[in-house]
């Protein structure tokens, strides 16, 4: 079993965040498991604190997130840049959203919690350094020791589930926007340097190749070898990635924002009441976050996380509610709304949608990849967990894609 990453200075990170309370002791386990988070390495702390003034210690738990050791995953998730983006979520673009609220008159209760509890970061040991390093750290609240659950991979969410995700979606979209519309000047140059157009396999572009050779093979199993379709799905690939990789030139659209860009069932915690309901969520993994058309997380979500037939019979619905409470949170800070409609943001739907398509294709071996036990995710690695390409199930859910997405006119 490999040895944890050291945490250096921790106390020089979290201090400034724990309102005069000094950090005494801390210990780490490892949070990371193959097939749940592919590159970044994921840290528990119990961590020991206590006033100056004050005897009784206070435990906090909490999560570190580093880069990871390994070379070949720190070229694949590029952390000189996607380290910078998440941290500047909860250290820049956080705070600015809540202040946005509060200066609406917005009751703190009514505001949007989607985020985790910031506890401070860094990207190097050296202050003036603004280079990523081994040595980089972002400090959030342990979301599980306030009861959130994480979403099962292989657990596709029901319509309350979904219905709650696209609500928070719409709010995490629609605040940022507001602040671009409200203060332009603060979101130009406080907020949007940190969300460029972003490339995740820029840096790798064999694990493209082989990505899209092998997702062809699976659509050609799963289709019966549909010469349209496979030739479909290849054309919408070559599509996306050059999506990807385009030049970070996007005009401010009215459904132009920050979006999460990896907004799928691993990176949503749910709180439960009573009742075994949702009642609240919490949004994590902001690294590929980047400024585009709220659509992409949209579709991106819905074909990747949603259990297909409640997608099929609620598919419009659902986008209804994440319309309406995305304009509700407009007008909420004092935006203009009166320009938004329904049949403008249906044509956007269709203007983006197909580009999603394949990406979800992509995610499905990942999110379908074979659980294993404790002993074997000690040793297994991520090439050895997406073996299972042409499983049934992985082929059951490709048609369900396929054909969703043709059913609402997203396929073309």
């Amino acid at each position: 079993m490999d040895s944890l990453p050291d945490i250096c200075d921790l106390g020089q990170v979290i201090e400034p965040h724990l309102s005069g309370r000094l950090l005494c002791s801390y210990k780490t386990n490892s949070l990371t498991q193959p097939g749940d988070n592919y590159g970044s390495v994921l840290l528990s702390i119990r961590a020991q604190v206590q006033r100056p003034d004050d005897e009784l210690y206070e435990e906090l738990n909490l999560v570190a997130k580093v880069p990871p050791t390994d070379p070949k995953y720190w070229q694949f998730i590029q952390p000189e840049r996607t380290c910078l983006t998440e941290n500047a979520v909860y250290k820049i673009l956080a705070p600015a959203l809540a202040a946005l609220q509060e200066e609406a008159g917005i009751p703190q209760a009514a505001n949007f919690d989607g985020f985790a509890q910031y506890y401070g970061s860094r990207t190097s040991l050296h202050p003036s350094c603004h280079l990523v390093d081994h040595h980089a750290i972002l400090v959030l609240e342990n979301l599980r020791s306030s009861n959130y659950v994480p979403g099962q991979r292989l657990q596709p969410y029901d319509l309350s589930h979904t219905l709650m995700a696209l609500r928070y979606m719409a709010q995490f979209h629609a605040l940022p926007l507001a602040l671009r519309l409200l203060k332009p000047h603060v979101f130009q140059e406080k907020i949007k340097p940190f969300f460029d157009k972003f490339d995740w396999h820029a840096a790798a572009p064999e694990s493209k190749a082989i990505m899209k050779a092998e997702t062809l093979e699976d659509i050609r199993k799963a289709t019966n070898n549909n010469v349209e379709l496979v030739s479909r799905v290849k054309l919408l690939s070559d599509e996306f990635f050059d999506f990807l990789a385009a030049p970070p030139n996007l005009p401010d659209g009215p459904f132009t924002s920050i979006i999460h860009s990896d907004f799928w069932i691993n990176n949503l915690m749910f709180q439960y009441g009573p009742s075994g309901e949702p009642t609240h969520m919490k949004i994590i993994d902001f690294q590929t976050a980047q400024y585009d058309s709220v659509v992409h997380d949209i579709i991106s979500f819905l074909l990747s996380s949603v259990d297909i037939p409640i997608l099929e019979l609620h598919f419009e619905h659902m986008l209804g509610v994440y319309f309406k409470t995305f304009i509700s949170c407009l007008a909420g800070v004092g935006a203009e709304v009166s320009g938004y409609s329904y049949e403008a943001f249906r044509a956007e739907v269709k203007r983006v949608a197909y580009i999603q398509v394949p990406h979800a294709l992509f995610m499905t071996r990942f999110i379908l990849a074979e659980n294993v036990t404790t002993e074997q995710k000690e040793h297994r690695q991520l090439a050895e967990l997406l073996k299972n390409t042409g499983s049934e199930r992985i082929c059951h859910r490709l048609n369900q894609i396929l054909s969703i997405a043709e059913q609402f006119d997203i396929l073309y």
